[in-house]
C-alpha cells in the first residue's frame, strides 16, 4: 500500500500542477464526451513507472494506457490517473485518482486520492478501510428517509437515460437527497466513510477502473456492495448498489421496481 500511496501522490502533483495551470488545457477527444489531456496521461505513467520499480512482476490495466500483462504473477494493478475529467476540465474541485490491485479474480487493495484536499482513502481486503492514517468507523444505518445517495448519470448519449430516469424517480420520494458530483470513485468511497449513504448506478457506463478501488474501500467500511441483481462478484459490473446492509435490500427493491 505505501508504493500505491506513493503512486498516488505523485500523480495527484501532476494533475494539481494542471489544475491550477494559467489558461487554458489542451485535450483530444476520444469520443463524443470523453476527453483526455496530457495530464491524465502523464499521471498514468507516473502511476505505472513508480509501481514497476517497486514491483517488476504485476501486471496492468488502465484507462489510458490498456492492459499490460504482468510478468510472472496473479496481481493486476487497475488505474484510473483522472476520476472525474470533465469536473477538472471545467475546473470543478472534484476529482481523484483510483488505484485498485485485484489477485486473480479478487480486488484486494483500493485506493482513492484527492489531490486538492490531500485526501487519501484506502483500504487492504480484511485488514479495513482508513482515511491517512484513522481507520474509519462502521457506522449505523440511517432511516430512509434521512440518506443522502450519490450517483453517476448518463449524459451525452452514453449510457441508458431511461434507466436512471426510472431508478431517480423510484428514490427520490424516499430519500433525503441524491447527488451526482462526478467523480464515481470518490462517491464510491465516500459510502464507505458516510459522507453518502449509498450509491448506485446503472445507466451510466462505468468501467472496473472507476469502481475497484472504491469498493474496496466500501467493503472493508461495512458497506454491502453488489450488482442489482445481487450477485457480489458479477463477471460484469453493469450496475453497482453500495449501502449499509441493514438499506442495501430495500434500496435495491426500489431501483428494480
Amino acid at each position: 500500500m505505501h508504493t500505491l500511496q506513493e503512486a498516488a501522490r505523485l500523480a495527484g502533483k501532476i494533475l494539481t500542477e494542471g489544475y491550477h495551470k494559467a489558461g487554458g488545457i489542451d485535450f483530444e477527444r476520444k469520443g463524443s464526451s470523453d476527453f483526455v489531456t496530457h495530464y491524465d496521461q502523464a499521471a498514468e505513467h507516473a502511476i505505472i513507472d513508480t509501481i514497476q520499480r517497486a514491483h517488476p512482476e504485476v501486471g496492468f490495466l488502465g484507462e489510458e494506457t490498456g492492459v499490460t500483462p504482468s510478468r510472472s504473477s496473479d496481481l493486476t494493478v487497475i488505474i484510473d490517473p483522472l476520476d472525474g475529467t470533465n469536473n477538472f476540465l471545467h475546473r470543478v474541485p472534484h476529482f481523484s485518482v483510483s488505484i485498485a490491485v485485484r489477485q486473480g479474480a479478487t480486488l484486494t487493495q483500493g485506493l482513492v486520492y484527492h489531490p486538492l484536499l490531500d485526501e487519501m482513502l484506502w483500504a487492504v481486503r480484511g485488514q479495513g478501510a482508513y482515511q491517512g492514517s484513522r481507520r474509519l468507523p462502521i457506522l449505523s444505518a440511517r432511516p430512509l428517509n434521512e440518506m443522502l445517495v450519490g450517483t453517476c448519470l448518463p449524459y451525452h448519449h452514453k449510457g441508458d437515460c431511461m434507466t436512471s430516469q426510472r431508478q431517480l424517480s423510484a428514490l427520490m420520494p424516499h430519500v433525503a437527497g441524491i447527488r451526482s458530483p462526478g467523480s464515481a470513485a470518490l462517491e464510491i468511497a465516500y459510502a464507505g466513510m458516510g459522507r453518502f449513504d449509498a450509491f448506485w448506478s446503472q445507466g451510466a457506463e462505468l468501467e472496473l477502473w472507476d469502481i475497484a478501488a472504491g469498493i474496496v474501500i466500501a467493503r472493508e467500511a461495512g458497506c454491502q456492495v453488489s450488482d442489482l441483481a445481487g450477485h457480489d462478484a458479477p463477471t460484469e459490473w453493469n450496475s453497482l448498489l453500495i449501502a449499509h446492509p441493514e438499506r442495501h435490500g430495500i434500496l435495491r427493491s426500489l431501483l428494480n421496481e
